[in-house]
């Protein structure tokens, strides 16, 4: 997988974390709707919660050795969210998104709303509505507790893995298997008669690491950190002179 797609999926994994849609989506299967309420709760009552993310994309198969990844940090609080993942830097604040991109020196600003690429609070709204036939499994070891979800034939997704800390309620590692046709070019996608860097179906694991609380404050998600609003203008801070701001909503 290129660079490239890989930080992209990244985003969209993330703008897949949110609870609601499988707790409606699994009517019936308690213990499901049970560890995705308690992961929802623990991310949503911890206060100025800081931890680590990694990607690692790998060919579907045991024993098989990572060809990308990725690394990134987390800083949550409530509904306000900074992450940061190689050069890219999204804040949502009370009343504004904000999407610093550094390589292209650009910064883009919008109204948050319910698909935003941040922290696990919003576990898998956008990838479990309105979808059926998904079989659920909840198991226990140790100090963890893990939720695997097997997809119907057709789907992106062939199976996720869920480990959480079962005493905070926290998330170890999230595993996606996916169909690798939706992510890269079809001449990358090894066959019959046509060797490829990339096996049919692919695994995507997200670790999480280093949870901290208080190492941060209210002023890490104020917007005066990025820009000021002058005569009905936007302008960037001093720290990004340099950056064309670009307004992604009308209602600003």
């Amino acid at each position: 997988m290129a660079y490239l797609s890989l930080k992209k999926y990244a985003f969209a994994l993330l703008t897949a974390l949110s609870c609601a849609g499988i707790v409606s989506a699994q009517q019936g299967k308690e213990d499901a709707r049970a560890f995705l309420i308690k992961a929802q709760k623990a991310y949503r009552e911890s206060s100025y919660l800081g931890f680590k993310v990694k990607y690692l994309y790998s060919n579907a198969g045991d024993g098989v050795k990572p060809m990308d990844s990725l690394a990134g940090e987390i800083q949550m609080d409530k509904d306000r969210c900074r992450m940061v993942l190689d050069g890219t830097e999204t804040i949502v604040t009370g009343r504004y998104l904000i999407q610093v991109m550094e390589e292209d020196k650009s910064m883009y600003l919008s109204r948050p709303g319910k698909a935003i690429p941040m922290s696990p609070v919003q576990l898998m709204d956008t990838v479990f509505r309105q979808l059926d036939g998904i079989r659920t499994d909840v198991t226990t070891e140790g100090r963890r507790t893990i939720l695997t979800l097997q997809f119907p034939p057709g789907k992106m997704y062939t199976r996720i893995r869920m480990v959480m800390d079962t005493a905070t309620g926290y998330f170890q590692q999230i595993t996606y298997g996916v169909l690798t046709a939706g992510l890269v070019g079809q001449d990358q996608v090894e066959r019959p008669g046509h060797p490829g860097p990339y096996s049919k179906e692919g695994r995507i694991d997200m670790v999480f690491s280093n949870y901290e609380k208080g190492r941060f404050d209210d002023a890490l998600f104020d917007e005066v950190n990025f820009f000021t609003r002058a005569s009905g203008r936007y302008l960037p801070a001093a720290r990004y002179r340099d950056y064309h701001i670009f307004l992604a909503s009308s209602n600003l």
